[in-house]
């Protein structure tokens, strides 16, 4: 398989085709359209790509993304905060912002970062180039807001990455995956008082000719990276986890875990931040060490328990996980992958088929961490060439329920191009993750895990799938606030 861009021919798209190695056109040939891998350009072309479904920057995704109440809807459903020029000019409100970002993203990466600053320092400096033109004024969806860039903003790319910087960044790419969206140009402003919001979103970005490099050679990777992914081996994952959980004394108060143990460790605490910014460390997590085979996962899961039961001294506090048993306490079941290289069609996946189908036996104030937590498409790049999957909570709620999850996450991250299913394309489903709408979510599944039957591997793990799938189906919901330790069959002594 290889890259294909198509597009209709739009007179702006010469300076990328330019730079462009793959091959390109307003149509396929009837040979290539079983073998591209499309790469959509516009919203004036069919979304098509013959039998093979595999695209980049799905036409409806584009079109949704160009109608402004959409947009600034999508992205407030998932969490993120967004002022966008038209709500500004319709409301009448002006807003000076302390900095401005403008950030190209393709496929999960940003591509560089260009920066302005309100005559703030920003790195040390100020910016070189002149903040008096606007680059923005008057965009909007579909509208160019990257028109004389070169002058209005300073490129300080990726390297030297302040604060700011780090925070937009991360904002874009969110940005980008929650519209449906593959690559696109986000403007991010900076309030004075420090808070991010995306200012503008362009599906088909106004190309200056920085922007046609940088978007032409991300295309060419990518091209490049398809071609190798192919020619290897099927991946063989391997997988950690630190799935975290709480202490309640008998009048469900929470014992904070630094009490017992340190941060780091296979065992220790981690940490949530106070509105005040001040870092506590309340909860227990668990660090086992990883392993490409899910049962001896899950041993090492159990040892970092033993462990856990030797050091927390207290044998009459309650163990909870979940995903909030205590208003203001989130907890999260991050698993950790490498051995398989993300891309956006991995990370979608995943939501779909793993973090969708478990919101039918999470419980009832599971929902009440998302959509700070738990959002789809949450992700952190490893400094060892691996990532985290961010989106799901503590799974620590039952052994069944550990070794379904996990064993799920392992056949997904091998086989996620044989997962073609995508219901949370759709705005409904969405809302329904959010809200934990088991009832919309239900009809759903059945499909999703017929398709996981089929992947090799799928009976290897069958006797730590079926009883989650079980629990799916009869929508039985975990318990917050019971013990684990019973299940677990840990004893803690004092």
């Amino acid at each position: 398989m290889s890259a294909f861009l198509l597009h209709s021919h739009e007179p702006e798209l010469q300076p990328l085709l330019e730079n462009l190695r793959i091959p390109h056109g307003a149509r396929l040939s009837a040979e290539r359209k079983d073998t591209a891998y499309i790469i959509h350009w516009g919203a004036y072309h069919p979304n098509t790509g013959g039998t093979n479904p595999e695209a980049l920057q799905p036409v409806k995704s584009i079109l949704a993304a160009l109608q402004p109440r959409r947009l600034s809807d999508t992205l407030r459903l998932h969490g993120i905060d967004c002022f966008l020029d038209e709500e500004s000019q319709a409301e009448g409100e002006e807003i000076r912002w302390s900095h401005e970002f403008v950030v190209p993203v393709f496929d999960l990466q940003a591509l560089t970062l260009f920066h302005r600053s309100s005559g703030v320092l920003y790195a040390g400096r100020r910016g070189a180039a002149d903040a008096s033109a606007d680059p923005g004024a008057g965009a909007g969806p579909g509208k160019p807001m990257t028109s004389r860039r070169e002058t209005a903003y300073s490129e300080i790319g990726l390297e030297q990455r302040g604060f700011y910087a780090v925070r937009a960044i991360r904002e874009a790419v969110k940005s980008i995956y929650a519209l449906g969206l593959d690559y696109g140009v986000v403007r991010i402003g900076v309030r004075p008082a420090g808070t991010l919001a995306v200012r503008g979103v362009e599906p088909v970005p106004a190309l200056t000719p920085r922007l046609a490099e940088l978007f032409a050679d991300a295309m060419n990777r990518f091209d490049e990276r398809i071609g190798k992914l192919e020619a290897q081996p099927p991946a063989v994952a391997m997988l950690g986890a630190d799935p975290e959980f709480l202490l309640l004394n008998a009048q469900g108060k929470v014992k904070f875990a630094s009490a017992f143990v340190d941060k780091d460790g296979p065992f220790g605490c981690d940490a949530i931040v106070l509105p005040s910014r001040r870092k506590v460390y309340p909860l227990a997590e668990l660090r086992p060490a990883p392993s490409t085979d899910v049962r001896k996962l899950v041993v090492h899961l159990h040892r970092t328990l033993q462990l856990a039961a030797k050091r927390i001294t207290d044998p009459e506090l309650a163990w909870v996980a979940g995903g909030m048993p205590v208003r203001g306490f989130p907890l999260g079941g991050h698993i950790h992958f490498s051995g398989v290289e993300l891309d956006v069609r991995l990370l979608r996946a995943l939501d779909n088929y793993l973090a969708l189908p478990l919101t039918l036996v999470e419980g009832e104030t599971t929902a009440a961490r998302k959509p700070q937590y738990g959002f789809l498409g949450d992700f952190r790049r490893q400094r060892h060439g691996g990532f985290e999957y961010r989106v799901l909570p503590s799974w620590m709620v039952s052994p069944s329920v550990a070794k379904g999850v996990l064993a799920l996450a392992k056949l997904i991250a091998e086989h996620y191009a044989q997962l073609k299913q995508r219901p949370l394309s759709e705005p409904e489903v969405v809302k329904a993750y959010y809200r934990g709408d088991k009832a919309r979510i239900r009809p759903l599944v059945p499909g999703l895990w017929r398709d996981m039957e089929k992947l090799p591997g799928y009976a290897e793990h069958e006797s730590y799938l079926l009883p989650l799938w079980r629990m799916m189906l009869q929508m039985k919901a975990w318990n917050e606030r019971e013990d684990i330790r019973p299940k677990w069959k840990i004893t803690t002594r004092s």
